[in-house]
């Protein structure tokens, strides 16, 4: 049988196994201990930014769409 090498992602897992996990997704920064949590993992300083990034997106979308008032009639979709 041939020597062939296995290499790529159908031969090995994206991510670490529970406790295996030690390196940020983001920044790779290295967690001073095991990581148990599912992946991905952030460090609190990735994780932050990434909080703040979401509440941005959140507060821009809301002032982007008008908020519907209570006094427009809706169209009946019976008819």
């Amino acid at each position: 049988m041939k020597n062939i090498p296995r290499t790529g992602k159908r031969d090995r897992p994206k991510t670490a196994i529970k406790g295996k996990r030690y390196r940020c997704a983001t920044c790779h920064k290295r967690s001073p201990r095991p990581v148990k949590t599912p992946a991905p993992w952030y460090c609190p300083r990735c994780a932050a930014e990434k909080e703040e990034r979401f509440q941005g997106i959140g507060v821009t979308v809301d002032a982007a769409s008008p908020a519907p008032s209570g006094d427009t009639p809706t169209p009946d979709s019976s008819t």
